[in-house]
């Protein structure tokens, strides 16, 4: 059901099909992370139906769910953009680097908030400036929300397994598209993956494909990534 579910929300990419780069975060758990936090930051805090450390906690627990997933998932639709636009030969598909950078990100601004009241001002001002009015509050027990950095992570890296979306268009952008190249392009998928060999078997189908294009080397890329996808 949950695969079901991010499959409708996401797409699906595949011969002749493209897909936002975004699987990451739309995801049945990051979204409704994203939901949970703003109910919670409009109609619960303040009202006294919970105590205030709860909304407080809830607030920093889901967004740090979610908010690394979106910055990935942002900046690859961004560049998938270009790409478009351009012609541009960018990697619009999500890499581990990039998941691990975002996390990074996340932590290097949630850590200093909950620790200094100036780089807490600082955030403000600038996200004021930038028209999203916005407040915090300096406590470091929110560092406990760190934790939700975990989730995040096998949030990305499931989806680097299951072939991250824009990474076939990535590949049939590319110059070469032999069948080294092809394997090469998948390599990050290959060591993440359950079964290595299913990876092998879309490299080498989606290598025809690309040689040929017709419909029966299509439908031989389509049985791989269902092996994949589930």
């Amino acid at each position: 059901m949950g695969r079901a579910i991010h499959r409708w929300l996401a797409g699906d990419d595949g011969p002749g099909r493209r897909a936002l780069p975004a699987g990451e975060f739309l995801h049945p758990v990051p979204l409704a992370a994203l939901v949970v936090l703003g109910v919670n930051d409009h109609l619960l805090k303040g009202r006294g139906a919970l105590p205030a450390w709860v909304t407080g906690k809830l607030s920093d627990l889901c967004g740090l769910l979610f908010f690394p997933l979106l910055v990935t998932a942002v900046a690859d639709v961004v560049a998938y953009g270009v790409a478009r636009a351009t012609g541009a030969r960018v990697d619009f598909s999500l890499r581990r680097w990039k998941l691990a950078a975002a996390i990074v990100l996340t932590a290097a601004v949630f850590v200093p908030l909950e620790l200094s009241a100036a780089w807490g001002e600082l955030y403000v001002r600038t996200l004021g400036r930038l028209g999203f009015p916005s407040d915090t509050t300096r406590d470091p027990t929110d560092l406990v929300a760190l934790v939700m950095l975990v989730p995040a992570w096998w949030l990305g890296v499931a989806e680097l397994r299951r072939v991250p979306l824009g990474r076939l268009e990535v590949l049939a952008r590319a110059p070469d598209r032999g069948v080294e190249a092809v394997r090469a392009g998948l390599a990050d998928v290959r060591r993440l993956a359950r079964d290595p060999a299913a990876v092998d078997a879309l490299g080498e189908r989606y290598a025809a494909y690309l040689a040929r294009g017709g419909a029966a080397d299509a439908a031989p890329v389509e049985a791989a990534l269902r092996a994949l996808r589930g």
